[in-house]
Parts: C-alpha cells; sequence; structure tokens
C-alpha cells in the first residue's frame, strides 16, 4: 500500500506544480568565476543540463526567476577510481589445489594477491572486499585460517 500512496503523491505534485507556461532561468554565481546561465522551458524540462563547479571548495550562489518547478541538485564526487593505467593497486586472482573426485563437489583454493603499486611509500589504507559466487561455499578450516591471519 505504501507504493499506491508514494504515487498517488507524485501525480498530486505533478498535478499541483504541472504549468504549460514554464519559463525559468537558473543563474549560479560564484565569486572565482562568471555566472553560468540555465535556460528552463516547456522543450526543455526533461533535459539533463549540467556544469561543473570551477573551484572546489568554493562559495557559490542560486538564483532562479521566472515561473513554474525547477529541480536543482549539487552533487561532489571523491575518490574517484583512477584510470587502469594509473592504478595503485594490483589484483590477481587464481586457483590452486583443484580436485574433481567421484560424485563429491570439486575443490580448489582461491587465492588472491594484492600489492601497491602506486608511486608513493605507502598506501595509507585498503580494503579488500572478496565476495562468494552463487553455489560456492567456503570450507571452515580456510575460513578460520583467514580469521587468525594465516595463511590459506
Amino acid at each position: 500500500q505504501d507504493t499506491v500512496v508514494a504515487l498517488q503523491a507524485l501525480a498530486q505534485y505533478g498535478y499541483l506544480t504541472f504549468s504549460k507556461k514554464n519559463l525559468n532561468a537558473v543563474q549560479v554565481h560564484s565569486m572565482e568565476s562568471p555566472s553560468k546561465i540555465f535556460q528552463v522551458n516547456d522543450k526543455n524540462r526533461f533535459l539533463l543540463q549540467q556544469a561543473s563547479l570551477p573551484t572546489i571548495p568554493g562559495s557559490y550562489s542560486v538564483e532562479v526567476n521566472g515561473t513554474g518547478c525547477v529541480y536543482l541538485q549539487t552533487t561532489l564526487r571523491y575518490n574517484i577510481h583512477l584510470p587502469k593505467k594509473v592504478a595503485g593497486f594490483s589484483l590477481s586472482v587464481r586457483m590452486a589445489n583443484v580436485s574433481c573426485t567421484g560424485n563429491y563437489p570439486p575443490k580448489f583454493d582461491l587465492v588472491l594477491s594484492a600489492s601497491y603499486t602506486g608511486n608513493r611509500n605507502v598506501s595509507n589504507m585498503a580494503i579488500i572486499d572478496v565476495k562468494m559466487l552463487s553455489g560456492f561455499v567456503p570450507q571452515e578450516s580456510s575460513l578460520k585460517k583467514v580469521k587468525h591471519g594465516t595463511n590459506v
């Protein structure tokens, strides 16, 4: 029922905010660079219009003039993955000790090797999150070895 209520609320919002005479000017002001102006009208109201903020951190203000509704969003991204050619880590995965005997499920060791390959002396912090593929089950003994920090 919550989905139905949400859809009803969205429909009511659309009904109350819809206007055939949408015309808005959105102006983003910055002390460091010229203002960026976006025009929002009936023909482009569903079009994503975006611009990068030139200075982070920085002081910005937004001014909207006109009639109708405008959805404005800012996004700050950090810890963006580096391109592969300049990645700071190396990861290799291989199978070892593969055994397929009789009617028993196959067994093998999954060997993960990770190393820091960046330009700095240390990498600060790294987390390796390894998840099992569906249909595979780890052996209890190997989990105990990993928990105690010994080689599996």
